[in-house]
């Protein structure tokens, strides 16, 4: 079997979830079927469509480094230049499958092209871009949550500056590229061109024969959202690769380790874990934050000030092969992020350590962790609740073994690519149609 993975971006450049998850499924894929995996890499400087075929870790990769665009005015979602690189890579590869994993830089014209040319697809949803074009967290700049989506809020929404965003990023250039191409149109132009986003985005998913959700919750919000048919929409969480993680025996300390591995960023609610944690006893507990202060240092610093020393120490980036080892050193994770998140890689790699997880009772977040079964739950962006999560934890003689107990086993990539590789034969053999 031929399979084609489409995603955004890719390693070794880019290491978020989708990308590691995409990673590790096309690996193992790659054990037994050809795979091929097609991405994009962002220039500010280069305004061409540079294709370059290259491997990562001997998987076969297609790199096309395409130029920065705004999400509206010549929608980029809809990039015809882009739609000929994929007839061309369709073409020559021959795929039996495509497996598509995200479209942000691509078109969502792809998948009327795949069923134009009989070739099923499979869409596994990382997070809510197609619902939401600002990076598909359904969050405004001052972190007020999107339960609905209301065009003309996101008309200005779309133009509000990212916050705490370094200059000389990515997402800085993206902001200003886009208010210098946009700032002349009305609110009305805005939602005229978010409406035509929303059609083309309701057209991709009528040509999508299958779709994974990683989390219930994701699952029900596009049931929601797009009216998608419950059966053409199935649950199925993500497969790690769980060779490197064990659930060691845990020596007891004088004080109980907490830890935030991730982005430095306030979307994932550090600000909230560090004003927690300066109410907490000092001779009972200790934080150790792990991330990189570079990428937003206007946030970290405010951080930094805002942080006790006594109580919470900031240990920089992790590599991802080391967080294996690192989870073996702490007794919780906490996962505090004010976003709705789908099902966030940290707390699986914690799960599989056997670390119990604090998180915020919202999204893939909650849908994971079982409060007082194997972790606790406490109100988003509420330090106060999640202080009071801490005290009851460190307070407690039984509690975190209780949690420890109570953690579920992780699902295998070996385990999710028999699944995936079931459901590409359901849909080769004509037995998933709609």
């Amino acid at each position: 079997m031929k399979i084609l993975f489409v995603i955004h971006d890719f390693l070794p450049n880019h290491q978020a979830g989708a990308e590691i998850y995409t990673y590790l499924l096309a690996r193992e894929m790659s054990k037994h079927h050809e795979v091929c995996i097609f991405f994009a890499e962002i220039s500010a400087v280069n305004f061409s469509y540079s294709v370059a075929k290259r491997t990562y870790d001997n998987l076969q990769c297609i790199e096309v480094t395409r130029p920065l665009t705004t999400d509206l005015l010549g929608e980029p979602f809809n990039d015809k230049k882009m739609e000929e690189i994929f007839e061309e890579i369709v073409g020559d590869f021959q795929p039996d499958i495509i497996h598509l994993q995200h479209l942000f830089y691509h078109s969502f014209n792809y998948p009327a092209i795949a069923r134009k040319k009989s070739i099923p697809t499979l869409f596994t949803l990382h997070d809510y871009w197609l619902t939401c074009p600002r990076w598909g967290q359904r969050m405004r700049r001052n972190l007020q949550l999107c339960h609905a989506v209301d065009l003309t809020r996101c008309a200005e929404c779309l133009y509000e500056k990212p916050a705490y965003t370094r200059f000389f990023s990515l997402s800085y250039f993206h902001y200003v590229l886009r208010r210098w191409l946009t700032e002349a149109h009305s609110i009305e132009d805005r939602v005229k061109s978010l409406e035509r986003r929303q059609q083309l985005a309701r057209s991709a998913m009528d040509n999508v024969d299958l779709f994974i959700a990683p989390s219930p919750f994701l699952r029900s919000e596009f049931i929601r959202f797009f009216d998608i048919p419950e059966k053409k929409i199935i649950f199925s969480d993500y497969g790690f690769d769980t060779n490197s993680f064990s659930k060691k025996r845990r020596s007891k300390h004088s004080k109980i380790r907490f830890a935030f591995i991730g982005t430095l960023s306030d979307h994932k609610g550090v600000h909230v874990l560090v004003e927690a944690f300066n109410r907490i006893d000092q001779n009972k507990a200790e934080l150790h934050i792990y991330g990189d202060a570079t990428w937003f240092p206007h946030y970290f610093s405010s951080l930094e000030k805002a942080a006790d020393p006594s109580l919470v120490s900031f240990k920089g980036p992790v590599p991802n092969n080391a967080v294996a080892e690192l989870l073996t050193s702490i007794d919780v994770l906490v996962v505090p992020s004010v976003w709705f998140e789908n099902s966030p890689l940290t707390i699986h790699e914690a799960f599989m350590a056997g670390v119990p997880v604090i998180t915020s009772n919202l999204g893939g977040m909650a849908d994971l962790v079982t409060d007082g079964v194997n972790g606790l739950l406490f109100s988003a962006g509420d330090s106060q609740d999640l202080a009071g999560k801490i005290k009851k934890l460190i307070e407690s003689d039984s509690l975190l073994d209780t949690l420890r107990q109570g953690i579920p086993a992780v699902k295998t990539i070996d385990e999710n690519s028999r699944e995936i590789e079931f459901l590409y034969r359901q849909l080769l053999d004509n037995k998933v149609a709609w």
